[in-house]
């Protein structure tokens, strides 16, 4: 990551808030976009993309999707000339903030995922930093808190020791954001107190005002309202003057909340409206969900309860896109509290009709009858509905099921036919091993007989043999690995019987098995007779056998 980049993820990537004043952020980014048009090289192009990305994630997401889609075309390229393995993971990178703002947890994680391999792969100390903390806020939106509480420490080891205030209180004031929901409140007062005082040190105004905002919260569990509505109101004033556009959806969103504990209803639903439009317009699904939930909350404590439950259907519509969760269960029982409240509501009107009622308990009775009989009908209908789809999935995961085992069994005949082509192999090796053996013998002969100066041997003939035998090393490496191969079974149930056998143990066994003699072993292992007499003795010794016993009966018999 260069300098230029390391600057703009420390002043406008901030992951509670994007930092945006609207003068400073024009010239940025004609600054910026003028680097790109003058990129000579692929690799200035790609470090002028990625700067973009980073600038422009707190404003247009989909500008910040094209930037990527540029710099993945330009590193499709081949013969760069350069590692692109770290930009790689910087996209990886921006990529899964989009989709975590866009609550596509499980998208956004695969990314970070990706991009953290890369960058522990190298060993990039600053970029990790910031995956471990974008993780944790994956986890924290999924209400994982105690993971997410572990990804937050793994950040701020990381950056405890590169030295960085900034991205320690953010770090801080991430982590303690997890405690208090999980009511640790002594522990998030600990961090936020913690990251104040890193920020006061850097004088960081906005990193302040985040703790402040995360300081109401924690008022509020205590229940201490009016204290965190001040709180509150300084934060919603800082971040519209500053235009953080995520910031201003979740001060609203807080504020709706107080407001509702306060009793004051109608400035929680302005409030709340406010978060609903910020959110929709910057594509914050769980943001969008969770206030629809908040609007529904108002309402109830209004006794408005078709409004309440029409929010809450809305906000379980929302809240299953996010999670791909099944509501349905949830909405019943939501359903059936309003309708009960409602009810309540509605008694005071129906006492005066209760005579009435009571009058034509025969004809309710009877549509009682062809409710249930129509219930029935439905629920008959239901079940029919689900069984025919029900044959249909299983003869889909039949027919599935037939095209793999077809796919196994032309696997298996591949396999079998390149087992049989290696022991062809093994034989035409074991040939010309033999072959290449005897011809050694001969030389050894002809040397013999030319130090004797016998007739009929002359260096010429020698050399000419030499020449002639072309038996490489490699091969008897390639029939060694080939042996090894096809004699699997064998040494798997040889290593099982006898675990502590060596390497030579084993090799030795492996040359008995094909039924080669002492010296052939010897010639083949390139040592001397004595020494595998030395080794089929110790081999004698470890497979428990006594001296009357036949070591290449034995390893037959396996």
């Amino acid at each position: 990551m260069t300098v230029d980049r390391l600057l703009l993820y420390l002043f406008f990537f901030i992951p509670w808030s994007w930092n945006s004043f609207s003068q400073e952020k024009d010239s940025t980014l004609t600054v910026l976009e003028e680097r790109l048009e003058k990129a000579t090289t692929d690799s200035i192009k790609v470090e002028a993309l990625l700067s973009l990305g980073v600038y422009q994630l707190g404003r247009d997401f989909n500008k910040v999707e094209t930037y990527a889609d540029k710099i993945k075309e330009i590193l499709e390229k081949k013969d760069l000339g350069y590692d692109t393995n770290l930009q790689r993971a910087e996209v990886f990178q921006q990529l899964g903030i989009i989709h975590r703002k866009r609550a596509h947890y499980s998208k956004s994680l695969q990314y970070y995922l990706d991009a953290q391999k890369i960058f522990l792969e190298y060993n990039d100390s600053l970029n990790l930093s910031s995956n471990y903390h974008n993780i944790g806020n994956v986890f924290k939106y999924q209400e994982e808190y105690r993971r997410s509480i572990d990804a937050f420490k793994k950040a701020i080891a990381i950056n405890e020791k590169l030295g960085i205030p900034k991205k320690i209180g953010d770090n801080y004031n991430a982590i303690a954001s997890s405690y208090r929901r999980i009511n640790k409140i002594d522990s998030a007062s600990y961090f936020l107190e913690k990251a104040y005082a890193l920020y006061e040190k850097e004088g960081y105004e906005e990193g302040k005002y985040r703790v402040i905002a995360n300081k109401a919260q924690i008022l509020n569990r205590q229940k201490k309202y009016s204290k965190a509505l001040s709180f509150q109101l300084d934060y919603l004033k800082y971040v519209e003057k500053k235009e953080i556009k995520e910031s201003i959806a979740t001060a609203n969103y807080n504020l709706a909340r107080t407001y509702n504990e306060l009793g004051q209803f109608e400035k929680a639903l302005f409030h709340i409206d406010r978060s609903i439009a910020a959110a929709r317009r910057e594509k914050m699904g769980r943001h969008l969900a969770v206030s629809y939930k908040r609007k529904s909350l108002s309402y109830f404590k209004m006794k408005q309860f078709e409004q309440a439950l029409a929010y809450y259907r809305m906000y379980a519509k929302a809240n299953d896109s996010v999670f791909n969760l099944q509501k349905a269960k949830e909405i019943k029982e939501i359903e059936l509290r309003y309708e009960f409240e409602q009810q309540k509501l509605n008694d005071s009107i129906r006492f005066a009709e209760e005579k009435k009622r009571i009058s034509t308990i025969a004809e309710n009775q009877e549509l009682k009858k062809k409710w249930y009989l129509t219930l029935f009908l439905g629920t008959l209908f239901f079940i029919i509905i689900v069984f025919y789809y029900g044959i249909r999935y299983f003869r889909k995961v039949w027919k599935q099921n037939r095209v793999r085992e077809t796919k196994l069994t032309t696997k298996i005949e591949e396999l079998s036919t390149e087992v049989s082509l290696k022991k062809e192999e093994v034989r035409d090796l074991m040939k010309e091993t033999l072959i290449h053996l005897r011809t050694k013998e001969k030389l050894a002969d002809d040397l013999s007989k030319l130090s004797d100066q016998q007739e009929g041997v002359t260096l010429h003939s020698i050399i000419a043999e030499l020449k002639a035998d072309k038996f490489e090393d490699a091969k008897l490496i390639l029939l060694k690995k080939n042996i090894e191969t096809l004699s699997y079974e064998f040494l798997k149930r040889l290593k099982a019987k006898h675990p502590l056998l060596t390497k030579t143990d084993i090799e030795v066994c492996s040359f008995i098995k094909l039924g080669l003699s002492r010296k052939e072993i010897a010639n083949l292992r390139k040592t001397s007779l004595d020494a595998i007499k030395s080794t089929r003795y110790r081999l004698k010794s470890k497979l428990n056998l006594t001296s009357k016993d036949s070591l290449d009966k034995y390893i037959h018999s396996l």
